[in-house]
């Protein structure tokens, strides 16, 4: 470990024992005892006979009592040979003014170029010093491509800090048994809260497999729900081997992460926590995770643009309101491809979803789920459901289903279970049932046994069944309970036991194509 901070002494001084110094020697001998009145390496001597103005400056590497490692014709002098009792001294320079003035950008290397050097041990110490010796005002860290050992956390802990690599090529990773519970980190849950900072070009690895404990978070921004983070960039980032969660934002608002390759994390690739609001979601790649995105409880998100591909659940919002999902790519779920349990006023419009299991499900929480507006999005080729609307104890209702379009769901294309007062228009279905033929249905209104589905508007919606194992019905109802249901205007084409099948006897069929059957 080393760093490139000249370190100082006042009144260091003494003469050397060489008997010359030649012009390329590396090691300069002082008086005896006088190795003491010198700080410790690194440091700026001067090398002179009587005029310093014509002398020679070396940098002294490492010191060992009387005997110094110095490295010649520093500071544009020239290396001379230099008699014995010539003068040795630590005197003013460019160099030391350099240091003294406040710097804005600071280099971390592993190649000996930086002003912070590491070696691939505990190289949280160097990467921190760095942070902590830039001025209040912030500026940037510059870590240059190579490989970081950490056994700590990277902590940035003021405002205006630029934390920037040179892409995938430098790479944070938690050392071997280190344990970590986060790898870098903005803030530290306190009483302070940050902003306006940025973290961009560099990969951060957990390397989970070598680890027994801790969480070993590539990224956390720690703020609190009375003392949250603003203004926070994170940007073309590769974050990868977390034990549990890969990007964690707790209170953090007014935030950017875009432009992320997020990917084999067993927890979520990006979560949010603790009341983080009016955050932006955009352009990443996610992969392999326990989940895409989590949101535990925040509202006011926008998710656009991004990239599921094979996690757990592409995004799971638990009890969000006021949110946005709209653009997003998600691709075989193993679970749900979008899970909005307990959500309220969300927005789910124009995602591609293709091979999930689930595709888009609404409700299912002990809290209520409702005013959510599913819309534009295409559904494609799930193992199960393409769009549920579905009971949990705090009740599923007043949600919209609108202008989506379905092909070759294995089971419903829309399944309403034990849900009220929806409305579902304008939808496009085909292949609904596509693993068993006569089995499952385009719209299903069905119910839990207790609590049924009414007072569902189903209009307008064209079903078709073009696939060699078709639809039982297109529009169903369960059971006689399942009623105060309208159906009108909807075109039936197909079904194999029929095309619109009611059995509530308030439930109304109203202009259909076919009329009847």
């Amino acid at each position: 470990m080393a760093k490139t901070f000249l370190t100082k002494k006042n009144n260091a001084k003494s003469t050397i024992t060489d008997n010359p110094l030649t012009d390329s020697a590396t090691t300069v001998n002082v008086q005896t005892g006088d190795g003491a009145k010198f700080p410790a390496a690194p440091f700026h001597a001067t090398l002179y006979a009587s005029d310093p103005s014509v002398g020679e400056i070396v940098k002294v590497t490492a010191k060992s009592t009387d005997a110094f490692t110095i490295e010649r014709a520093k500071e544009n002098t020239t290396a001379q040979a230099w008699a014995q009792n010539s003068r040795i001294e630590l005197l003013v320079t460019a160099k030391l003014f350099d240091d003294f003035q406040t710097r804005t950008e600071i280099v971390v290397a592993t190649d000996g170029s930086g002003d912070y050097n590491c070696d691939g041990t505990d190289d949280q110490t160097e990467l921190n010093e760095a942070i902590s010796n830039l001025p209040a005002g912030g500026g940037i860290v510059r870590v240059k491509k190579g490989t970081y050992l950490l056994t700590g956390v990277v902590e940035i802990l003021k405002d205006n800090v630029v934390l920037e690599g040179e892409g995938a090529s430098t790479l944070l990773k938690a050392a071997n048994a280190s344990n970590l519970g986060d790898i870098v980190r903005v803030g530290d849950g306190g009483t302070t809260a940050y902003s306006n900072i940025a973290i961009r070009n560099l990969k951060i690895d957990g390397n989970q497999a070598n680890q027994t404990s801790g969480n070993s978070s590539p990224l956390v921004l720690w703020g609190t729900s009375s003392n949250k983070h603003l203004r926070i960039l994170i940007e073309n980032c590769w974050l990868t081997g977390a034990r549990l969660d890969c990007l964690k934002v707790i209170g953090t608002e007014e935030s950017i992460i875009r432009n992320c390759f997020i990917h084999d994390n067993t927890g979520t690739g990006i979560g949010l926590f603790t009341s983080s609001q009016h955050n932006t979601i955009t352009g990443n790649v996610l992969s392999s995770n326990g989940y895409g995105v989590y949101d535990s409880g925040c509202n006011y998100n926008t998710f656009s643009g991004n990239v599921s591909r094979s996690n757990g659940y592409g995004f799971y919002l638990s009890n969000a309101w006021r949110e946005s999902v709209t653009g997003n790519a998600i691709f075989t779920s193993t679970n749900y491809g979008i899970y909005i349990p307990g959500g309220q006023r969300n927005a789910i419009t124009g995602n591609h979803l293709y091979g999930d299991n689930w595709g888009i499900i609404i409700g299912n929480s002990s809290n209520i789920t409702r005013y959510n507006v599913v819309s534009g999005n295409t559904i494609a080729w799930t193992t199960s459901q393409g769009i549920a609307l579905y009971y949990g104890s705090g009740t599923t209702v007043n949600n919209v289903i609108t202008g989506n379009s379905f092909f070759g769901c294995g089971g419903h294309g829309i399944y309403l279970y034990a849900s009220q007062y929806n409305t579902i228009t304008g939808n496009a279905i085909d292949g609904a049932s596509r693993s068993s033929n006569n089995t499952s249905h385009s719209i299903y209104i069905s119910n839990n046994g207790s609590v049924y589905s009414t007072y569902n508007v189903i209009s307008s919606n064209n079903c078709q069944a073009t696939q060699s194992n078709k639809a039982a019905y297109h529009i169903r109802e369960n059971s006689a309970s399942d009623d105060f249901n309208l159906a009108i205007g909807n075109i039936c084409k197909d079904g194999v036991t029929g095309q619109i099948g009611l059995q509530g006897t308030n439930s109304v069929r109203g202009t259909n194509i076919p009329a009847s059957g």
